[in-house]
């Protein structure tokens, strides 16, 4: 048993650990997770910038279709002016007549 236990630390012990990387190996790795995240930014961006075009050109669009196509046949026309009658003096034979009489104390003491 006790053998065992020597015989597999010893092949715990005596295998190679993974080859590190180099400072150019972990530079070129930040780099290329830089670029791509760069590239990400560009795609949305370019879509984002797209969309707002399209979003402004179909709601141009619906608004000149709305306004075109109003229903304008439930909105009567404006009436012309009647034609103005000719004015005729009536004729009144009554003598002038004045309303109050004339007295020389107005002021009702």
């Amino acid at each position: 048993m006790m053998w065992v236990v020597i015989f597999s630390c010893g092949l715990v012990g005596c295998t190679k650990k993974p080859p590190s990387k180099t400072k150019e190996q972990v530079i070129q790795e930040k780099l290329d997770e830089r670029f791509e995240r760069w590239k990400e930014d560009l795609n949305q961006r370019c879509l984002d910038q797209a969309m707002d075009k399209a979003i402004a050109i179909v709601d141009s669009t619906i608004i000149a279709n709305a306004r075109l196509n109003r229903d304008t046949a439930g909105k009567p026309n404006v009436p012309l002016r009647p034609v103005k009658p000719d004015f005729v003096m009536p004729d009144d034979s009554t003598p002038v007549k004045p309303l109050l009489r004339n007295s020389k104390d107005t002021s009702g003491f």
